[in-house]
């Protein structure tokens, strides 16, 4: 082995076992990593940095701006609002509501923020009857897990650029970039599958308990823009959304256009410039710029081809495409349960981008499992934030919920598997 290959692949596996240990944010890792591969000549600084100037993070990181403004209008409270007027109603109707909000509002916000809202209402609800909110609560978990980044709106309008700019240091060939329907067309069959399962399979859980509001951070109320700015979040929201759907004809436009939304709504005054600011700089903006560093070195120096290649080696020489897929899933699946689905995600785009260059196989369908598989977090308390936080406030056990999580990730894996087999199988 070659120095410099010694040296990237001790830095990846620095930079695997941080995000392990999620002692620091993810993103001071990665900027870590991006560091040590210019101070050791790896990559020149402005390849080790390069990433801050990828098309993908000029897309995501205003469109997270964008994101945090629909935050700001009536859209919140009015579903509060509506949330309490049905507190008292039990059965499938109560159940349909709390599925759909949390269904509407993990488009637009992060998932701890939504179940830090929900929580507080939950604990309003009667342990009486058939739906309590020890009964709800994980199935809701189960419902974001699902829905997540599955709509082609809000941030997951941006997730297919999210994923190439991960792999496409590594396989530039063009043709196999995803598009931006890709992932909703492949994730509606597991959609489907776990949102039956969720509106059927809460009777699984504990009927009585005591959820915990406590468990929540308090939720700042947030003041409603007034009305000419709320409407000029709308416009220039649904503007950006169909520069973004119409990519095809709208061409490098797409990338720049949540940059220009975000300015009309600096001008119109509905966002700060502090706000945007925050925006720009979350740790996930420097955990993607951080990674496509850690990937151009990986093929700089040829780790990728040497990982691609020892895992070609246990998978056989010609294994069954259906196989790589279920394996793939599970793998993700069982990684996601123990660690965060970030740091999940991150390991194996990378990891199963090398594998497919190293096979000359399509990449995109596994690029799909770990974007659609590493969500499906809900096993664990330390699968994610939300997790964590879901299993606090309905004092779960892990005994008490097998019976609902065990089958939805068992159903996941296999739904997933299948409908990423179709319509993307590795040989084409």
């Amino acid at each position: 082995m070659t120095s410099q290959l010694i040296i990237t692949l001790a830095i990846l596996a620095f930079m695997i076992v941080m995000f392990v240990w999620q002692k620091f944010p993810m993103g001071v890792t990665t900027m870590t990593c991006c560091a040590l591969l210019a101070a050791f000549g790896i990559l020149s600084p402005s390849e080790a940095f390069g990433g801050f100037t990828n098309n993908s993070i000029i897309l995501v990181a205003p469109m997270m701006a964008l994101s945090s403004a629909i935050t700001k209008t009536s859209i919140v409270p009015y579903i509060r609002n509506k949330v309490n007027s049905l507190s008292g109603k039990k059965g499938i109707v109560l159940i349909l509501f709390f599925y759909l909000i949390v269904i509407a509002f993990v488009q637009f916000i992060p998932a701890t923020a939504t179940f830090s809202i929900m929580i507080v209402f939950l604990a309003s609800l009667s342990n009486d009857g058939e739906v309590t909110p020890t009964r709800l609560l994980m199935p809701m978990l189960g419902i974001s897990c699902a829905w997540k980044g599955f709509l082609p709106i809000g941030m997951g309008a941006t997730s297919f650029a999210t994923i190439n700019a991960i792999y496409g240091t590594i396989i530039t060939d063009e043709g196999y970039w995803l598009g931006m329907f890709d992932k909703f067309r492949v994730s509606i069959l597991p959609v489907v599958c776990l949102t039956i399962y969720c509106l059927v399979a809460w009777k699984l859980l504990p009927k009585r308990g005591t959820v915990n509001a406590a468990e929540a951070k308090e939720v700042k109320e947030t003041k409603t823009l007034p009305k000419a700015q709320e409407t000029l979040v709308y416009v220039v929201f649904i503007a950006v959304m169909a520069v973004l759907v119409l990519n095809k004809w709208t061409g490098k436009l797409m990338y720049v256009a949540p940059a220009l939304g975000v300015l009309v709504l600096i001008y119109g005054k509905a966002l700060s410039v502090p706000e945007v600011t925050k925006a720009l700089t979350a740790d996930m903006i420097f955990l993607m710029a951080g990674v496509l560093g850690v990937a151009t070195a990986m093929t700089k120096s040829g780790a990728g081809d040497l990982i691609g290649n020892a895992i070609l080696g246990v998978l056989g020489g010609h294994p069954s495409s259906l196989a790589v897929m279920f394996l793939f899933s599970t793998v993700c699946i069982i990684m996601t349960t123990l660690m965060s689905n970030s740091a999940t995600s991150n390991i194996l785009y990378t990891v199963g981008a090398t594998v497919c260059l190293a096979g000359g196989w399509d990449p995109r369908g596994i690029m799909l499992i770990v974007a659609i598989a590493n969500v499906i977090s809900l096993g664990f308390p330390s699968g994610a934030a939300e997790t964590a936080l879901i299993y606090a406030a309905g004092n779960y056990k892990l005994s008490q919920v097998a019976k609902f999580t065990v089958p939805y990730i068992l159903i996941a894996i296999v739904t997933i598997s299948l409908s990423v087999n179709f319509f993307f199988p590795i040989y084409g």
